[in-house]
């Protein structure tokens, strides 16, 4: 079992190792990254060589999103493994659960470059051309990847809910989108949209205060393809307790904490902006802002669970606990059909990082910050 994710693998030549664990593994700038994912593998139970092999080659993507999974829940203090099979995590303890984790991914042969962020050179498309079809394509593949888990069954017959080792557990589905290279700027909204068969409808009474409205959705359409929506509370989605999602599950986030923990050279700085939550309840649009890597103290620094959410299935035969995924922003359906969303500290809806590789990088990060934000000002 190797050491280090990084450590050359038996019969894989570099030819055949992902490009982006090529950078990540001989730039200069990724010095952090490999650092905090090492230490995260060294104790990451159950993971074997496969894992290794899949994280160079073509399983580059779902790895890192394992890894940033586990390390989530490791933060937050779970007792669990890393089963090597299926499903791939067991939670034990007062709230045992059982979660697969999946992506959405690109077509048989296309490129396989979608962790836009970790790219040192390049333009790569950060926001989709087109939104609406890029929306209704994401809520395609996010469907086409969690029904592909709820249908697959073992060489037993049996669903993960009917393993043996899985009997009486929520079974929870966690899930990443890597089917485009702008994939990644989807936020948890249309997700829910699917899942709950709702979507919020926004309008402004006469005093111009923010009113929501649930409205019920019967489908998705991407030209002639349609799905129903409502997953939910579709009949085979009954063993689905909930759905974990990110769209910051990525080498990115490695980098940002591994950076924040002193981990990486002088000369390379980095810089995070993007949308956060308004607390202006009457607010329309996410709140612009951009930060240096490491200009927080300690208790405002990223922690592993940023960035997931989690959606329960008011359905479900076996409901997760309250409380079982502290740090995770959670997302349930009330009886008016609007969806509430709980959060422990303000995350970002989608967000993206710059490097900066220069003797006076963090001087230049510094600067980019500050014109972001008198851009966003400006409105």
């Amino acid at each position: 079992m190797p050491s280090s994710l990084f450590e050359r693998v038996r019969k894989v030549s570099d030819e055949v190792t992902d490009p982006r664990f090529r950078v990540l593994r001989d730039h200069h700038i990724h010095q952090a990254t490999r650092r905090l994912m090492d230490e995260t593998f060294a104790t990451f139970r159950g993971a074997d060589r496969s894992f290794v092999r899949e994280f160079q080659t073509g399983g580059f993507s779902p790895r890192v999103l394992e890894l940033a999974l586990f390390a989530a829940l490791h933060e937050q203090g779970h007792s669990l493994e890393h089963t090597g099979g299926a499903p791939d995590f067991l939670l034990e303890g007062a709230n045992p659960v059982a979660i697969e984790a999946t992506t959405s991914n690109p077509t048989q042969g296309a490129s396989p470059a979608a962790d836009l962020e970790q790219l040192p050179q390049g333009k790569h498309p950060l926001v989709p051309a087109d939104l609406d079809a890029a929306e209704a394509e994401f809520v395609l593949q996010s469907a086409k990847a969690l029904r592909r888990k709820l249908e697959k069954r073992s060489a037993q017959g049996h669903a993960y809910w009917q393993a043996p080792h899985v009997q009486g557990r929520p079974f929870v589905i966690a899930l990443e989108s890597f089917h485009h290279l702008s994939a990644l700027f989807h936020t948890v909204a249309p997700l829910a949209n699917y899942l709950y068969g709702r979507r919020d409808v926004a309008t402004r009474d006469h005093q111009g205060a923010l009113v929501l409205a649930s409205e019920k959705i019967t489908e998705h359409r991407r030209g002639d393809t349609s799905i129903p929506s409502g997953l939910f509370a579709q009949p085979e989605a009954a063993h689905l307790s909930a759905v974990i999602f990110s769209n910051s599950a990525t080498v990115a986030k490695f980098h940002r904490i591994g950076t924040e923990r002193g981990y990486g050279p002088e000369d390379v700085a980095m810089l995070r902006f993007g949308g956060l939550p308004d607390p202006d309840p009457d607010a329309g649009r996410p709140l612009e802002h951009a930060y240096v890597v490491g200009d927080y103290g300690p208790e405002e620094r990223e922690t592993h669970s940023e960035g997931f959410h989690i959606l329960h299935n008011p359905w479900a035969r076996i409901p997760v606990a309250d409380g079982t995924f502290p740090g995770f922003t959670e997302h349930r359906l009330r009886d008016d059909g609007l969806v509430l969303t709980t959060s422990t500290r303000a995350d970002y809806f989608t967000s993206h990082t710059l490097v900066f590789h220069a003797p006076d990088a963090r001087a230049r990060a510094h600067n980019y910050a500050e014109r972001y934000q008198a851009a966003a000002s400006s409105g």
